[in-house]
C-alpha cells in the first residue's frame, strides 16, 4: 500500500495543478474587461480564492 501513495500524491498534484491553469485563465479573461458586472465581480473574488486553495493544496502535496 505503500507504493500507491506516491502515485495517488503524483495524480492528486497533476489533478491541482490542471485546475489552478484552469482557474488561471479563467482569472486572466476576466482581469483583461475594462469592466466587469456584478457577477463577473463576484466570479472574479471566487476564483481567485480558489486559485489560492489550490495553490496551498499544492503547496501541502509537495511538504509531505
Amino acid at each position: 500500500m505503500r507504493k500507491s501513495r506516491p502515485i495517488d500524491a503524483t495524480k492528486q498534484a497533476a489533478h491541482l495543478e490542471r485546475k489552478h491553469q484552469l482557474l488561471k485563465v479563467r482569472v486572466q479573461e476576466l482581469d483583461s474587461h475594462l469592466h466587469l458586472s456584478t457577477s463577473e465581480g463576484v466570479e472574479l473574488r471566487k476564483l481567485k480564492k480558489q486559485k489560492l486553495a489550490t495553490k496551498d493544496a499544492l503547496l501541502g502535496l509537495a511538504a509531505c
